[in-house]
């Protein structure tokens, strides 16, 4: 299976959700007033696990494994706590709860089908939590079409690969796992990353990373289904800095997956 959980998740109603949420939520606030706020993650996910197990809201699982494979690629990411086999929770010790951690948690909850997960940050003076919601079944995840641009002259072996993991793992992901798994497919980050030289004016910048897919060519996949012509204005600007041939820019947008090619002129 080209994704393993060892939790078989249940569905659960918004209204039961809610309910189990809120005296979930509660013990968190038990959990900061007996910690405070400076303990390592780890702590958090014990006390709080172990809290409700006590009271009898469901078994709690902490750091769940999903695997992630694909032909010889894999990645494993770790949830931070499972509850009753229904509901997911990331734990935070940070200031605030970033969009990164919404997104994160976004991800863990596609991959294994589950629809309701929330973000706990014990950090602040108080607890932040913040909902996140899945709101693509699996089978959505699985439905694609190609759209390749007039100007799209990138590699076969780029595109297939990148439908093939498609196909294996569905869509809505967060951008750098369809990156890593076509670094992986190129050869490594030891090969397939390289950093080129940067310049403006005929004055050297220095030299960023890029991910390569043949000679003097690069890829970039990104995630995105808004402000598309923004970005492609940024990557247009950092081709030409570069001394690349192209760039050819991937765009998941929901179920389109959008081929273009940037051509250093």
């Amino acid at each position: 299976m080209p994704i393993e959980c060892p939790v078989t998740f249940e569905r659960l109603s918004q209204q039961a959700f809610q309910k189990l949420d809120f005296d979930i939520t509660n013990l968190a606030f038990e959990t900061h007033r007996l910690l405070g706020r400076s303990c390592d993650e780890e702590i958090y996910h014990n006390h709080l696990a172990a809290r409700i197990e006590a009271a009898g809201l469901g078994r709690s699982l902490v750091e769940v494994v999903i695997h992630v494979r694909h032909g010889s690629f894999y990645k494993e990411y770790r949830m931070d706590l499972v509850v009753g086999a229904k509901v997911v929770y990331e734990l935070k010790v940070a200031r605030d709860i970033a969009t990164q951690h919404e997104g994160q948690t976004l991800n863990y909850l596609l991959l294994v089908d589950c629809e309701h997960g929330k973000v706990i940050n014990f950090g602040g003076a108080s607890v932040g939590h913040r909902f996140v919601n899945n709101p693509v079944s699996r089978e959505e995840r699985y439905r694609y079409r190609v759209q390749l641009s007039t100007s799209w002259r990138g590699p076969e072996a780029l595109k297939k690969a990148l439908v093939e993991f498609i196909e294996d793992i569905g869509l809505f992901l967060e951008a750098p796992l369809y990156n890593q798994a076509l670094i992986h497919h190129f050869g490594g980050p030891d090969h397939a990353i390289e950093r080129r030289p940067m310049s403006l004016g005929g004055v050297p910048l220095g030299r960023q990373a890029f991910q390569m897919c043949g000679p003097d060519e690069a890829f970039r996949i990104t995630t995105l289904s808004r402000n598309l012509s923004a970005q492609r204005q940024s990557l247009e600007r950092l081709v030409q800095l570069s001394d690349l041939k192209a760039l050819h820019w991937i765009n998941l947008n929901r179920h389109q997956v959008e081929f273009t090619t940037l051509i250093r002129t």
